[in-house]
């Protein structure tokens, strides 16, 4: 007795509801996957972060994260190339403020996302660019990238009359990366709270420091 065309359809239907479903459960496991593997590389550092760990705080198993990546490092590629796309930056270029006040909101942001994942991570790229030459080119081109974003920042202050035009973009941008890394590092080795600044008075000081960079009267 032949199947009815009504019930094709059902078929057909319940089939692409299962695929979408199992569509959904892999891309939930690749993310806490990719999740689990920002905050081992970023807590204990690619040497020491093991890929059975980073499966087993995913809730999964190994085969898993073989499935997806061919090796640790491999992984890590992946795990840097999405914390690029977290980047505070991203959302704070975008905000409806001038260009100045962008500055500000990523100076803000150095003292109040300094323990994230995130930025842990940017640290370990950097200690492995410095012993393994064959990263050096992800971790530049990354650093390019966020050395541009910030000089678009700057231009639109520059042509706003907030920023001396006088002034090297190139060394406003540099002292931004400097301060993003730099800052992070020394409160990553910090023993306690006690010696970072109070956030009122950090916020006021980046305020002064980008005022600094206004045209002369």
């Amino acid at each position: 007795m032949p199947f009815s065309d009504h019930g094709d359809a059902e078929l057909s239907g319940s089939d692409n509801r299962a695929g979408h479903e199992r569509g959904q459960g892999e891309a939930a496991v690749a993310q806490r996957l990719m999740d689990s593997a920002i905050n081992a590389f970023g807590g204990k550092g690619f040497g020491s972060a093991s890929v059975s760990e980073i499966a087993r705080e995913a809730g999964t198993d190994t085969d898993a994260v073989y499935a997806r990546w061919s090796d640790k490092r491999e992984l890590f590629d992946a795990a840097f190339r999405e914390i690029t796309e977290r980047r505070m930056l991203l959302l704070i270029k975008s905000a409806p403020v001038p260009a100045t006040s962008k500055l500000a909101m990523l100076g803000d942001s150095l003292l109040t996302t300094q323990r994230d994942s995130t930025r842990n991570m940017w640290i370990e790229a950097c200690a492995l660019a410095m012993r393994d030459p064959d990263w050096r080119p992800a971790l530049s081109e990354s650093l390019d990238v966020e050395a541009r974003e910030i000089s678009e920042i700057v231009e639109e202050a520059k042509k706003a009359g907030e920023i001396d035009e006088d002034l090297s973009t190139t060394a406003i941008v540099f002292l931004c990366q400097a301060l993003g890394l730099g800052s992070h590092l020394v409160a990553r080795s910090l023993a306690s709270h006690e010696s970072e600044p109070d956030a009122d008075d950090w916020s006021y000081f980046v305020g002064r420091l980008i005022r600094g960079l206004a045209p002369r009267t």
